[in-house]
């Protein structure tokens, strides 16, 4: 596990090894009111058990978390495309970002955000599922990939998805300052 950052109540850490997760107690809506519920709209079961299946993977995708004392507030999982973009640059897909409900609208989650964006090369892609996860994206500067008129990527290839372009996520990753008490590395 490595520190990235924090910010004047949070720790925000890459989780590296599936044994990383243990240290940290991830309360789900099936055990506290207002855990995380992302995984049982998808009708996967057991976040443990599924952060620790990405974490085996290779090559080993980007798990980011804040984290307060042992409670994991929030977390975000990015994964390296196996398809290069048109013009040869690598894409990676942002395929889940979620924060506990207290902590939202507290720039959690935009902060796990901007550590991502530090931590990619070329495009970073997501697909939001709901209307507010739209808002979300599109305020970080992501667009619709199907707006754009020659897209790095097919867009029959990712319909509903949206595209950060390299531009728009250096600018992200210029601001990480302003959001952050202590950067140790982003």
């Amino acid at each position: 596990m490595r520190i990235l950052a924090t910010d004047s109540a949070n720790l925000y850490v890459q989780l590296e090894e599936s044994l990383d997760v243990e240290a940290y107690q991830i309360h789900t809506s099936e055990t506290h009111p207002e855990g995380f519920e992302f995984f049982r709209g998808l009708g996967i079961m057991g976040y443990e058990r599924t952060f620790k299946m990405w974490l085996r993977k290779f090559p080993r995708p980007i798990f980011l978390a804040s984290v307060r004392g042992r409670e994991m507030l929030s977390w975000a999982f990015v994964e390296e495309s196996t398809e290069p973009s048109r013009d040869g640059f690598p894409i990676y897909v942002l395929r889940a970002i979620e924060t506990l409900p207290p902590q939202r609208r507290r720039r959690v989650g935009y902060r796990l955000l901007l550590l991502a964006s530090a931590m990619v090369t070329g495009y970073l892609v997501v697909k939001p599922l709901t209307r507010d996860a739209h808002r979300f994206f599109s305020g970080a500067g992501f667009v619709e990939l199907e707006s754009l008129p020659q897209p790095p990527i097919q867009a029959t290839r990712m319909p509903g998805y949206m595209i950060l372009l390299p531009p728009k996520r250096e600018a992200l990753v210029t601001s990480i300052p302003a959001h952050f008490t202590t950067i140790v590395r982003a």
